[in-house]
C-alpha cells in the first residue's frame, strides 16, 4: 500500500491550529502606534539620502536605519527595546506644553551651500506636532549667539540619545558631549 503524504497541506493544517490556539486563548497582539519619528535627509553634490533615524513606538520598541553599512538592496532597521525610565522620560519631553509651542521650522545656514541635512521630527503624542530642522547644530548656534530654544535642544538631545543606542554606532559629530555640556 503507498501512502502519499502532502507537506504543504501538513504545513498549513500546523499555521491553521497555531492561529485557532492563539485566538481561542485570547492572546492578541496589540497595534503598535509611533510615538516619534525622526527622519534624517542628507545631501551633497552626488547623492541624496533619505533614512529613518529614530522611530520610537508607544510600547517602547525603537528603530533606526544604519548609516554606516548600509546595503541599499536589502535595508534592515537595528532594533532596541527601551526600558521603562528611558519611555517615561521621552514621554515626558514630547508631552512639554513648550514642545506644543515649537515653530513648524528652524533654519539655519553655516556657510555650506553644496552639502548639508535636515532633521522631520513628528510627534504622536498628546498633541501632533512636525518639526524640521535645517542644519541642525545647537553648540554652533550657541556660540554664534543665535541659539534654539531649550526645548528644541533637549528634544534634538534625547533624538541623539536614542538614535546612538538603537543603532549601536557612533553619531556623525560628538553630539552627546556638547549634549552633557549643555546638562541634557
Amino acid at each position: 500500500m503507498l501512502t502519499f503524504v502532502c507537506k504543504s497541506c501538513i504545513g498549513v493544517t500546523v499555521l491553521a491550529c497555531a492561529l485557532f490556539v492563539a485566538r481561542e486563548s485570547g492572546q492578541q497582539t496589540p497595534a503598535r502606534t509611533v510615538l516619534l519619528e525622526v527622519v534624517r535627509n542628507s545631501w551633497d553634490v552626488q547623492r541624496d539620502e533619505t533614512l529613518v533615524y529614530v522611530r520610537v513606538y508607544t510600547d517602547g520598541f525603537a528603530e533606526a536605519h544604519p548609516m554606516r553599512k548600509v546595503d541599499f538592496r536589502n535595508i534592515q532597521f537595528e532594533t532596541k527595546q527601551l526600558s521603562g525610565g528611558e519611555l517615561a522620560a521621552l514621554g515626558n519631553l514630547l508631552s512639554d506644553p513648550a514642545v506644543a509651542q515649537l515653530q513648524p521650522e528652524y533654519s539655519r545656514s553655516w556657510g555650506n551651500k553644496d552639502f548639508g541635512y535636515n532633521y522631520i521630527v513628528a510627534i504622536f503624542g498628546p498633541f501632533q506636532k512636525k518639526v524640521e530642522l535645517v542644519n541642525f547644530q545647537p553648540f554652533l548656534a550657541r556660540k554664534e549667539g543665535k541659539p534654539y530654544p531649550k526645548q528644541l535642544e533637549k528634544l534634538g538631545c534625547t533624538v541623539w540619545r536614542i538614535r546612538s543606542e538603537v543603532s549601536g554606532e557612533l553619531l556623525e559629530k560628538d553630539w552627546l558631549k556638547g549634549c552633557a555640556e549643555l546638562g541634557y
